[in-house]
């Protein structure tokens, strides 16, 4: 059913980075801060953001959300800060105000002035501890181009979906539900905290098997086989996926506390009991009116190919 709400409200995409969240707070000459989804908070150092009138002052009480993803270039792992949204900028909030807006405010007021300074020389790139870069985004009707395989091999780094984003909307915190994720069938996973729990009882061989909790719920969500490379992961939060009907692990989620809440997971499930593949995404968009076909001009390229910090 959230695949309809692409025909209530006017929306945005981007594509879907495997990357770790954090918020960073901006408060000042060396007062950069990252805040995690655990809100542990710590500073970075070496970083920069002049103000776009007056690039020798720096811009404070600023709160903006992003993504910090690693970049393949020339063989080097290169880590790079996405910037997506803004809450707070100079002390004022910006968080009511529509989506495109925010964005402006993104690019005119942080990522240009970095830009600017950087060929005046106050920026020294090669000084700073990673990239800053504004993620794009594009009209719905783009979602086509985004799912190019041209698109995909010009990306630096590894895509595993798209971001559907409500142009009119606020700044929601916690979660947003018209915001929607789209991934290949294949790619739907749910992060759960794993227990491992040895199950017996009268006539039974006693064996361990892994209990798979989401937030919000007491009771086991799922349960999988428990293998050698599971047995040291008690407690842990773990990223699953189905194959051939039983849950099985991709990998540790060492960035996350807590694992999905159980409405993200039933949200998950709906997607893996009724996939939307690709064909079937691109023909609704383009049957629910969607039907601009832009120039390829008219889609900017990744950030690999533009001239940026």
């Amino acid at each position: 059913d959230n695949i309809k709400k692409l025909q209530k409200k006017e929306y945005m995409v981007s594509w879907k980075a495997d990357g770790t969240r954090y918020m960073m707070l901006i408060d000042g000459e060396n007062e950069v801060y990252f805040i995690d989804r655990d809100n542990c908070v710590f500073q970075v150092s070496g970083l920069c953001f002049p103000k776009r009138k007056d690039r020798s002052q720096h811009i404070q009480e600023t709160l903006v959300d992003g993504e910090m993803i690693i970049d393949k270039d020339n063989g080097r792992d290169v880590p790079r800060y996405l910037i997506y949204d803004i809450i707070r900028f100079q002390g004022e909030e910006v968080m009511g105000v529509d989506f495109c807006r925010r964005l402006t405010c993104i690019s005119h007021e942080l990522y240009e002035p970095r830009k600017a300074a950087m060929q005046e020389g106050r920026i020294k790139r090669e000084s700073e501890p990673f990239g800053v870069r504004q993620k794009q985004f594009w009209d719905a009707s783009l979602t086509y181009k985004l799912l190019s395989d041209k698109f995909a091999q010009s990306m630096p780094h590894e895509l595993d979906g798209l971001i559907f984003q409500p142009k009119a909307d606020p700044y929601i915190c916690g979660r947003a539900m018209d915001v929607l994720k789209w991934k290949p069938p294949h790619l739907n996973t749910i992060d759960f905290r794993l227990k491992i729990i040895k199950e017996t009882g009268p006539g039974i061989v006693p064996k361990l098997v892994g209990h798979l909790f989401v937030g919000g719920c007491d009771l086991p969500y799922a349960k999988m086989k428990v293998n050698k490379q599971l047995r040291n992961m008690d407690n842990k939060i773990i990223e699953c996926r189905v194959e051939s009907g039983n849950w099985v692990m991709l990998r540790e989620r060492t960035d996350k506390s807590f694992p999905n809440s159980y409405i993200t997971a039933d949200g998950v499930m709906e997607s893996i009991k009724y996939p939307v593949d690709k064909d079937y995404l691109l023909h609704f968009i383009h049957d629910s009116g969607f039907r601009k076909r832009p120039t390829d001009s008219e889609l900017m390229p990744p950030p690999n190919q533009r001239a940026a910090p």
